[in-house]
């Protein structure tokens, strides 16, 4: 009985310990931590910035460099668009007017390098059902 005593005796002096692991946070050091992670996260994220902004315009640099010393090739672009194309082969039903808009968007498209379209055909549509189309579309667009 004696041993229980001082075991149940024993047990406010545990929980004042516990009382004071919990209660003896040390406001200062902590935030001391926490200023000190959130300083060094936002110096390395502007490290990053500066470090791809440096890369984007060194990569610029070269590209106009190489532009500037090859004078030969800008002068041979003109020379490519005074060789007529062939003209593409078109299906019957399609007129000359959708062959033009449709080289003319094509063109448009690449950036105004020379170009040559092969053939103009007309897409067969599914059989399939508008609805169910449609429900395809839905069910397989990406998030």
């Amino acid at each position: 009985m004696q041993n229980l005593i001082f075991h149940i005796n024993a047990f406010p002096v545990a929980a004042e310990t516990y009382k004071e692991y919990l209660g003896g946070v040390d406001w200062v050091l902590t935030s001391e931590v926490v200023i000190a992670g959130i300083v060094i996260v936002m110096l390395v994220l502007i490290l990053l910035i500066l470090i791809f902004k440096g890369f984007g315009k060194a990569v610029s640099k070269s590209e106009k460099s190489v532009q500037d010393h090859n004078p030969a090739v800008q002068a041979a672009a003109p020379a490519a668009f005074a060789a007529p194309a062939p003209a593409p082969a078109v299906q019957n039903g399609i007129s000359a007017e959708i062959v033009a808009a449709i080289a003319a968007a094509v063109y448009a498209a690449e950036g105004g390098k020379p170009v040559t379209i092969r053939s103009i055909r007309v897409k067969t549509v599914a059989g399939r059902n508008p609805w169910a189309a449609a429900a395809i579309a839905e069910n397989t667009r990406p998030f």
